[in-house]
Formats: structure tokens, C-alpha cells, sequence
């Protein structure tokens, strides 16, 4: 996981890092004595966990949680602080942790298990991957989707919780063939196996019908693709420059992607 610390004492962040070292997953990829510095850091960098400091000058660690939130919601707080007279505040924005100075590597250790633990739970049971080839993944393990059906599933991720039009779909997934009220009885068949897949693996809630076409329940997975726009990504999250490779018409949505990714720099 990808840390911060913000602390105005150097020292302290010193300490911190050494006593953290080796700890497994566990990265301290940044180190800020004001909180301006950790703000501007969280806005285009991906992180994990912030380790906080309360005791700071201009804006204190309760401050600066409140701002990392609106950044990044799912960022883990942890406070530093040598009182413990502010756990009300740590309550009232739901901070994930807190340790009491003077600290040492074993409550460090045990701070990390809680880390994890929470970090477990914030993870869906469903893992969509876009980026190089589609696959839908539960509870780690391959979901067998197959064809025209794992291919509409794909189509209809991509509009991340906008109908799609079932016409639009058959026209995208069986480009070419011509749009007629008997042809879109291929379409309904492959719309009923993904259906029967997605039910046998107890998802079935994940696709969901619209007056004209299918939506994707966005609250039931992650996703590579949604966390890359939302600046949001981790290591399983990385783009090399591929997306749906399989289909063809993902090749429009990685043009957009490469044009969104030289604007970012």
C-alpha cells in the first residue's frame, strides 16, 4: 500500500520511516512537513494511507483528513498524536486508526494488520479488468464468460452505469450485421447466457435492465478502467497502453484514453 506521512517535526518522520522499514506492504512514497505539500501530492499521486500528525501548525491532522477525504474517500487515516483527548474528532470523520506517541516498531506492526484488515473489507468481491485483455474476476478467481456474451458484458462496463441501448449493442458487438427485429434474437440469446453465467456465480444483480437496454451495477466491483479515471489507481490498476484488446471497438476508447494521458502531462 502506498503511504504518506505528514509531520512538521523532520525527525519524527525520520523515525516513523525507520521504524516502518521491512514491515510488509507497506510503501512510504511521500514525506510532507505542511499540509499544503501532502494536498498537492494527493491530487495526482495514488495513495493507500495517510499517516497523520495532529499537532500541526496553520492546519492540524484533523484539518487535513477532512481535505485528503474530498481528494481521495477511500484513503485510510491514520492519526499520530502524543494525547489521546482527540479521538471524539477521529470518530466525527471517520478516521481508521490512531497511535499514541512515543510509538515503537511493535505498534507499528500491529497498526498494519488493522491496515490490512480494512483494506480487505474495502475491496469488492468482483474485480473488473478492461486494460490489456476483459476479464471479470470473484473473490480473485476467473468468471467464465465466453463469446458474443462476454462481449456485450465488456460493452456495457465501459458506459460505467449509463444505459446502453440493446439496439447499440447489437449494432456494436455484431458490427456489420444488419439491425432487424429477427436478427436481435441472436442478441437475446447471448443476453440470456451472460445472464445465467452471472446468476451461477450468485452476480447475477450485476447487470441490470433499462426501459431500452442494460446498465452495470457500479457499486458491485471495481474496476481498472474507473479507478484510471478517477486518478485512483493501485498496482493491479495499471495501464501499459492496452484496453479490450479482443474487441475492436475498444480501440476508440484507448484513442480517448492516450489523448486524456498526454493532456494530463
Amino acid at each position: 500500500m502506498r503511504a504518506i506521512i505528514v509531520d512538521d517535526e523532520p525527525i519524527m518522520i525520520k523515525r516513523f520511516v525507520r521504524l516502518s522499514e521491512d514491515i510488509p506492504d507497506i510503501q512510504i512514497v511521500g514525506r510532507f512537513e505542511t499540509a499544503a505539500d501532502a494536498l498537492k501530492y494527493a491530487k495526482s499521486n495514488v495513495i493507500d494511507v495517510a499517516f497523520l500528525d495532529v499537532e500541526m501548525p496553520r492546519k492540524n491532522g484533523i484539518e487535513i483528513a477532512k481535505e485528503l477525504r474530498a481528494i481521495r474517500p477511500d484513503v485510510i487515516i491514520v492519526f499520530i498524536t502524543a494525547y489521546d483527548n482527540y479521538i471524539l474528532d477521529f470518530n466525527r470523520i471517520g478516521g481508521d486508526y490512531y497511535i499514541i506517541k512515543p510509538y515503537n516498531r511493535e505498534t507499528l506492526e500491529m497498526m498494519m494488520e488493522r491496515i490490512r484488515l480494512i483494506a480487505r473489507r474495502q475491496q469488492k468481491r468482483v474485480y473488473i479488468q478492461t486494460f490489456g485483455r476483459f476479464l471479470v474476476l470473484k473473490d480473485g478467481h476467473p468468471v467464465q464468460l465466453t463469446g458474443k456474451a462476454k462481449e456485450i458484458l465488456a460493452l456495457v462496463v465501459t458506459r460505467r452505469g449509463r444505459e446502453i441501448s440493446n439496439e447499440e449493442i447489437f449494432s456494436t458487438v455484431w458490427e456489420g450485421r444488419e439491425y432487424s427485429n429477427a436478427s436481435m434474437g441472436v442478441f437475446y440469446n447471448a443476453l440470456r447466457r451472460l445472464r445465467q453465467t452471472l446468476e451461477s456465480e450468485d452476480i447475477g444483480d450485476l447487470l441490470l435492465s433499462a426501459p431500452r437496454g442494460q446498465v452495470i451495477n457500479t457499486a458491485l466491483f471495481d474496476c481498472d478502467y474507473y479507478a484510471w479515471q478517477d486518478g485512483n489507481m493501485n498496482a493491479r490498476d495499471k495501464f501499459e497502453g492496452e484496453f479490450l484488446t479482443e474487441y475492436s471497438w475498444g480501440e476508440y476508447i484507448l484513442a480517448n484514453i492516450m489523448v486524456k494521458m498526454e493532456s494530463r502531462f
